[in-house]
């Protein structure tokens, strides 16, 4: 999924704000640095789904020829394989 850096801001301002209003949550350092860190984090998220996206891409090509021999619906085989290499990795989609 592709976010632009407006939206990886914004987002990472809603993280900040959930955890100010949080009361068991005291941020011990500047309130820009846990901002950045949430939004580093998404972006960091967002690079590995990619990369796991292209992985499935890679694998799909290589398989092609038996792909398209058999009666398999190509979006449905490649939702399958994100979440199975996703599982394996340990990465939560």
């Amino acid at each position: 999924m592709r976010l632009s850096k407006r939206k990886i801001e914004y987002l990472s301002g809603k993280i900040l704000k959930a955890i100010q209003e949080n009361r068991r949550v005291h941020i011990l350092t500047h309130v820009d640095l846990v901002k950045r860190a949430a939004a580093d984090a998404i972006a960091a998220n967002l690079r590995a789904e990619e990369e796991l996206d292209e992985e499935v891409e890679r694998l799909l090509a290589q398989h092609r020829a038996q792909i398209m021999g058999s009666d398999v619906d190509l979006a449905v085989l490649r939702q399958k394989m994100k979440r199975e290499l996703a599982r394996k990795r340990g990465f939560t989609l």
